[in-house]
């Protein structure tokens, strides 16, 4: 990463935007020899990333292969947008966008234990529907054990990772403590998230 100050391998990073990042984005190449980018729902179990899907098609042909397929993986938690002018105003060049990232590249699989394949689907099912609503999912279940046989569940083991925490680390802290002050008046939806993650980059020089 060229701007090292932003970089991050802090494990609590990945366990943080694989929990709340709500899209990932799969990056495999097809048999045409295209590069594609899947947007999908995810979960992360042991620092391994699951998704499901049809046990046909582009990205089953792609992450079936014996042995596992090289696949890439990113994940994104948007958090506030920095209008050029509160540090420069009349010139556009300073716009930014705050964030945390985590990209990774792995190894992609089907997977064929069902018992694996149930704690991926629950850990999904956790994620995006946490009030819960329904019975555990247990291969041991009949209502799941053909649904489990007919769905693909996929997992990536990473081999890198690497994440990214953009908050005007290379900014003067004066800047910085603009950008709380500007962000704290606005307070849009992640404003208040936005400028807390700042004012701690600051440490001592808040």
């Amino acid at each position: 990463m060229r701007r090292r100050e932003l970089a991050s391998d802090d494990p609590a990073l990945f366990t943080e935007v694989a929990a709340r990042a709500e899209v990932g984005y799969l990056v495999i190449v097809t048999a045409e020899g295209w590069p594609r980018a899947v947007g999908l729902n995810f979960c992360a179990v042991d620092g391994r990333i699951y998704f499901h899907g049809a046990l046909a098609g582009e990205k089953h042909a792609a992450c079936a292969l014996p042995g596992g397929a090289r696949a890439g993986f990113t994940m994104t938690v948007p958090y506030s947008m920095i209008p050029s002018y509160w540090s420069a105003p009349g010139y556009a060049c300073p716009a930014t966008h705050f964030f945390k990232s985590v990209e990774i590249k792995g190894r992609c699989g089907l997977v064929d234990d069902p018992a694996e394949k149930a704690r991926a689907l629950q850990a999904l099912m956790d994620k995006y529907q946490p009030e819960g609503g329904f019975d555990p999912i247990d291969p041991a279940e009949p209502r799941y054990a053909k649904a489990l046989q007919g769905v693909g569940v996929y997992r990536l083991e990473a081999e890198s990772w690497t994440g990214k925490a953009k908050f005007g680390q290379n900014e003067p802290a004066k800047l910085r403590r603009r950008f709380i002050e500007e962000l704290r008046r606005r307070a849009g939806p992640m404003d208040r998230e936005t400028a807390d993650e700042i004012e701690r980059g600051l440490g001592d020089d808040a």
